[in-house]
């Protein structure tokens, strides 16, 4: 009798998660948050026209896909509105989007989405020839710190990308120099990580170059911050280009009461890691669930661990 009320009880909530989703299509959680900075505020609708790319990112999905397919998101038809924010004492324009229309846009082209998220070391040399060759000077340099701080903020709102800053001491003078600081780094990192230089071009005017992938900037102030985010978007991109769909088992206690089964299924439901899910055995020992994700095994198991899984197969 105790498996026919299980699963009883399993259907009446998926039944009533099913049908409460279409009640709700408009919740906080089911908004996508993007964020730009405040001085393009006049430009408002081109920004939010812009958003493809940062939205298809946020979600994981490969982009090779998205052009193979010739598929268009057309952000300005999900776009709810927007507010300007304050966060740690910077002020954003906050982006709003329908999250559920997005998603729905996904599964019906059968395009593989799921929360994508990264870290990167950015390793930085400055060089300021016209002020005694001093590191400290632009290093130290308010409107210089700001941009690094605009930047890392943004890589993690808008790309999940969480970044690292680190200040090498010594400026590679020389094609020679850089290539063998690119090689020192090269050898003793091991996760994703690139290099900026920062260097005078004349007496007004900065270069900003990244020799991994041989962009440069030329910009009379420090406005770099969206260069060195494209610069991270293709660093994680390159290294974690091998999308694979995994199909897993969890098993949880029997004991499991109304509540608690009902907000596995909720936290399963509305999770972009989670594909689909379906329980495949209950009884008095356990119950068994499957579930298909792009998650790798170790992320699996921390995210069922954290519904209270016993182990993830």
């Amino acid at each position: 009798m105790f498996p026919k009320k299980l699963y009883k009880l399993i259907a009446i909530i998926l039944t009533f998660l099913s049908f409460s989703s279409n009640l709700n299509a408009q919740t906080s959680e089911n908004f996508l948050l993007l964020y730009e900075s405040y001085d393009k505020l006049e430009d408002i609708e081109v920004v939010i026209q812009a958003s493809e790319k940062r939205i298809f990112r946020k979600y994981g999905v490969s982009e090779e896909l998205i052009l193979d397919r010739s598929l268009k998101i057309l952000p300005t038809e999900h776009f709810i509105g927007y507010q300007i924010k304050k966060i740690k004492d910077l002020r954003l324009i906050e982006l709003k989007f329908n999250k559920d229309s997005i998603e729905e846009f996904f599964v019906k082209n059968s395009v593989p989405f799921f929360s994508f998220s990264a870290k990167t070391t950015v390793y930085i040399a400055a060089n300021d020839s016209f002020f005694n060759d001093s590191n400290f000077f632009i290093i130290d340099n308010r409107n210089f710190r700001n941009e690094l701080s605009n930047a890392k903020l943004l890589s993690e709102l808008n790309q999940n990308i969480s970044l690292e800053f680190i200040f090498i001491e010594k400026f590679p003078e020389t094609g020679y120099e850089v290539e063998e600081l690119l090689t020192q780094i090269d050898q003793k990192e091991k996760n994703d990580w690139f290099l900026m230089l920062v260097d005078r071009f004349d007496l007004t005017n900065w270069s900003y170059s990244f020799p991994k992938t041989s962009t440069i900037l030329i910009d009379g102030n420090f406005n770099f911050s969206t260069t060195l985010l494209n610069e991270a978007l293709n660093e994680v991109v390159n290294e974690n280009n091998e999308i694979i769909k995994r199909t897993y088992k969890a098993l949880f206690q029997p004991n499991l009461d109304l509540e608690d089964i009902e907000s596995i299924f909720n936290k399963l439901s509305e999770s972009t890691d989670i594909l689909n899910f379906r329980i495949v055995r209950a009884n008095k020992e356990l119950i068994e669930l499957e579930y298909e994700s792009y998650l790798d095994m170790e992320d699996a198991a921390k995210f069922l661990t954290t519904l209270g899984a016993m182990r993830n197969i």
